[in-house]
């Protein structure tokens, strides 16, 4: 069956309200699939992890196809975060010991990583928060005793995909939109203004490219939308989780250059959100703040 051209016309349903006035919606389509496909055994590793006959040897095998990821795979499976009484010497030990969930997001972790191949001052700033706010979702998680820990490490990872994917293909225009961040003003806002798009939207994009679940996809999209007073559903949940530890990752001063919109009032409206009371908020921040400090090196 042949599309109409009105249907033809019609943006999908993630571009409603995104978008300033005469851009085309089209031309971020066309952007988003002239990036690079996220690299082979990568791809595969993610797959094979949602699959229930996967075995350990079998990803072993593919992990062993690239040299640099198996070995970025091992430095952060000897972390503080999956820390165990003895050296991980393998890729076997390591996918026994930290498991198959774990292991997606240590895979994510690191080929993000080797996405910005340059990686100057603006590129660590950002990695920073991506690192920061994906150990402050897993701490956040944690805390409230939800199921989805590893899944929430993820998402944080994730959140600032379209930031990471804008600093590689438009380094000049991006440097420009840092810049006006020491204005006072966060970068959505000046995105919206400048490209007519945020990266919220490109990071969701990307991660459909990526073959990512819808509701990842959802989480990145919807990650600076407004919320409502409590989460209504998981989806609504996880976002707000990332929400508050991306503000906590700002408000700790990963991500961006001074004069950056203080972030403390954010944090406490985030943390409110998810019932987190107000004598357990400064403690959480505090472990974010450490744990970021123990694990941080090994996602640089």
């Amino acid at each position: 069956m042949v599309e109409s051209d009105s249907a033809q016309n019609t943006p999908p349903p993630e571009f409603q309200g995104r978008l300033s006035a005469g851009k085309d919606w089209t031309e971020i389509v066309a952007f988003v699939g002239d990036l690079p496909p996220l690299p082979h055994v990568a791809s595969q590793a993610i797959v094979m992890v949602e699959d229930p006959d996967t075995t350990a040897g079998k990803l072993t095998n593919l992990l062993g196809q690239d040299t640099a990821l198996a070995a970025r795979v091992l430095k952060i499976a000897n972390s503080a975060m999956f820390s165990m009484q003895r050296e991980i010497n393998t890729l076997n030990q390591a996918i026994m010991v930290i498991g198959f969930k774990s292991l997606k997001g240590i895979i994510v972790a690191a080929t993000l990583r080797q996405l910005n191949r340059k990686f100057g001052k603006p590129e660590q700033m950002i990695w920073e928060n991506s690192a920061c706010t994906a150990i402050g979702c897993h701490t956040l998680a944690s805390f409230l005793r939800k199921t989805y820990v590893d899944e929430a490490f993820l998402l944080g990872l994730l959140h600032d995909l379209g930031k990471l994917v804008l600093i590689r293909q438009l380094p000049t225009e991006y440097q420009a939109i840092i810049n006006k961040t020491k204005q006072g003003r966060i970068y959505v806002d000046i995105e919206q203004e400048e490209l007519g798009f945020s990266h919220p939207l490109i990071g969701a994009l990307v991660a459909k490219k990526w073959n990512f679940s819808m509701e990842t996809c959802q989480v990145i999209l919807h990650h600076h939308d407004p919320m409502p007073d409590a989460p209504q559903n998981i989806a609504e949940e996880k976002t707000a989780i990332v929400q508050a530890a991306d503000a906590i990752a700002h408000h700790l001063g990963f991500g961006h250059p001074d004069g950056y919109p203080d972030q403390a009032e954010n944090v406490s409206i985030c943390l409110n959100r998810l019932s987190v009371k107000l004598e357990d908020q400064q403690k959480l921040i505090e472990q974010v703040k450490e744990n970021f400090a123990a694990q941080s090196s090994v996602y640089m």
